[in-house]
C-alpha cells in the first residue's frame, strides 16, 4: 500500500511532471528510489535534492512510516548552492538518456564528451538476447561519485554524470552512461574514458548474458563481454 505521500517542489516538479504522488518505503532513502523508479527524469537532480520528513529536514536514512510526508527539495531560490558537478546514480528504469545528456555541463562548456553502454546481440560469437544486471547500489552509488570527485579535483572539467541501470536489460538498451563537460575536448574526452575504464574495474556490479547456449555470469577481468560504445 502507498502510505507516505512524497511532494516535489521547482524544477524537480517539472521533471516529474505532478506536484504529489503516494508511494510505499521504510527510509527516505527508499521514497526516493521509488519516485525514481516512476519518474526517472527525477534523479537527474539527485546530487543536489535535500529531503524533509513531515516540515523538517532529514537525512536520508531516516525512517518513515505510514501517514508521513516526505518532501524532496532542489535547491531554493536565494541560497548559493547550484547543481552538484558530480553526479551519480544506480537505477532499475531505463535510463533518460536525453535528459541526462541536456542536464550536463554550463554555459561555459565547449565540449560535453559521453558514453553509452548499450546491451549487444552478440558475445564470442554466440547470441545474447537478454543481460541482467546486478549492483551493491549503496556502495555502486558511493563509489561511482568517488570516481567523479577525483576527476574534478583534478580540474579542467566542470560537470560529470555517471548512472548506472540495474535489471533486465534488451539488446539495444543504454547499461551505463557517463557525461563530461568541459571548456574543452581535450580534457572532456580522456575524463569521460578513465572514469568508463575505473567504472569497470571497480564499480559492484554483475551482469549476466542470457546466450542461446545458456545463461552465464560475465567475469570483466577475463574480458568475456563488453557494451557498445555509443
Amino acid at each position: 500500500m502507498d502510505d507516505i505521500t512524497v511532494l516535489v517542489f521547482g524544477p524537480l516538479r517539472e521533471r516529474v511532471g505532478v506536484a504529489e504522488v503516494h508511494v510505499d518505503g521504510a527510509t527516505v532513502q527508499e521514497v526516493w528510489d521509488e519516485l525514481v523508479r516512476r519518474h526517472p527524469a527525477a534523479a537527474v537532480d539527485a546530487g543536489s535534492i535535500r529531503a524533509a520528513r513531515n516540515l523538517g529536514y532529514c537525512e536520508w536514512d531516516t525512517a518513515v512510516h505510514g501517514g508521513d510526508t516526505v518532501a524532496f527539495i532542489p535547491p531554493v531560490a536565494g541560497g548559493n548552492a547550484g547543481a552538484s558537478p558530480v553526479r551519480a546514480w544506480v537505477t532499475d528504469a531505463p535510463i533518460d538518456l536525453a535528459t541526462v545528456i541536456a542536464g550536463a555541463g554550463t554555459s561555459r562548456d565547449g565540449a560535453v564528451a559521453t558514453f553509452i553502454g548499450r546491451v549487444r546481440d552478440h558475445s564470442d560469437g554466440v547470441a545474447v538476447h537478454r543481460m541482467d544486471y546486478e549492483a551493491y547500489a549503496e556502495m555502486a552509488e558511493a563509489e561511482m561519485r568517488r570516481i567523479g570527485d577525483e576527476l574534478f579535483a583534478r580540474g579542467g572539467i566542470s560537470t560529470i554524470t555517471i548512472v548506472h541501470r540495474t535489471g533486465a536489460l534488451l539488446i539495444g538498451d543504454a547499461s551505463v552512461v557517463v557525461v563530461v563537460s568541459a571548456p574543452h575536448r581535450d580534457t572532456a574526452f580522456p575524463a569521460c574514458q578513465e572514469a568508463l575504464e575505473l567504472i569497470k574495474s571497480t564499480v559492484p556490479v554483475w551482469k549476466r548474458e542470457h546466450r542461446a547456449d545458456g545463461a552465464r555470469w560475465v567475469d570483466a577481468r577475463h574480458g568475456a563481454a563488453e557494451e557498445a560504445a555509443s
